[in-house]
């Protein structure tokens, strides 16, 4: 899609009712499922395992296939259609905007934020995280994203246009990585994803859960000395943006600083039992397939 179809999209996102903007992009996703049935059933195959697999301690949240609903990729393409809008639209704009936090969530933040460190955001393709971000821009000041630039230089114009209107900045063009090193070294917030086409040259080995993890942002918060601070989003039943996070920490050499892997096991594991959780938000469609008999980060 071009940046006129997307403004296209955005136009009718602003403008039509919300009922009818999310009939659209369900019926959009639903074509689309009809019509790639290969990508569909290895989309089915992967939320199946991912369902299948037993909670490790996610608070008491419960995976759609425990509720008696199994995920399919008709439900993930029409929660990722769902979160594209949610993208597209005004900032602020109805209920779509509701966040809620849990107490541990919350308070995380408000220590992160008192504290005023160099903060690398990390997570994954979960939920609506663009809209995520920019609510979290809003709560912690200038916020920038680490982001793989699309190959069409007019999509990827727009994309940062779109998150500029929603206070986040994006890192793509020139030297992506120095500009955020920088940024950060300044004592600033930088966001990024941990699954985002995850090479395997750069993926973290030794660990046996599913989401998986790039080094690159790692080896960037530990050269900048920089807190890693773990987050996911989801759109709950009740129509809010719900965001929980994982206690930050510091990557060695710095004093009670984890090492890479362990770093990379402790981020997998929450990441895991989120998309346990909510295995229909998972959007990242390139993750290598979850090995049989895998699904327990490393110990």
């Amino acid at each position: 899609m071009t940046d006129w179809g997307y403004r296209a999209a955005a136009i009718l996102a602003r403008h039509l009712p919300l009922g009818m903007s999310g009939r659209i992009a369900e019926s959009l996703a639903d074509v689309y499922v009809a019509t790639h049935p290969r990508t569909a059933r290895a989309v089915n195959r992967r939320l199946n395992r991912c369902a299948g697999i037993a909670d490790s301690g996610y608070g008491a949240a419960r995976s759609l296939a425990a509720a008696g609903a199994p995920p399919d990729a008709r439900a993930t393409y029409r929660a990722f259609a769902g979160a594209v809008l949610d993208f597209l639209r005004e900032p602020g704009s109805g209920s779509h905007q509701r966040v809620e936090l849990d107490e541990e969530a919350r308070r995380i933040l408000d220590r992160a934020r008192s504290e005023g460190e160099a903060t690398l955001l990390l997570s994954g393709h979960f939920g609506p995280w663009e809209a995520a971000l920019g609510w979290l821009s809003r709560e912690v000041g200038p916020l920038d994203a680490l982001a793989a630039p699309h190959q069409s230089r007019s999509v990827e114009r727009f994309f940062a246009l779109r998150r500029a209107r929603n206070g986040v900045g994006t890192l793509s063009a020139g030297r992506p990585a120095a500009a955020a090193l920088a940024r950060l070294r300044a004592g600033g917030w930088i966001a990024a994803l941990a699954d985002r086409g995850c090479r395997a040259r750069r993926r973290m080995t030794g660990l046996r859960g599913f989401v998986p993890i790039d080094r690159a942002p790692l080896l960037l918060a530990r050269r900048a000395r920089a807190r890693v601070l773990a987050g996911v989003s989801w759109r709950g039943e009740d129509g809010a943006l719900h965001v929980r996070f994982l206690e930050p920490f510091s990557l060695a050499p710095t004093r009670d600083g984890l090492s890479l892997q362990q770093a990379a096991m402790r981020l997998q594991q929450f990441f895991d039992d989120h998309v346990r959780a909510h295995p229909a938000q998972w959007y990242e469609w390139t993750a290598p397939a979850l090995p049989e008999g895998h699904g327990e980060a490393g110990g």
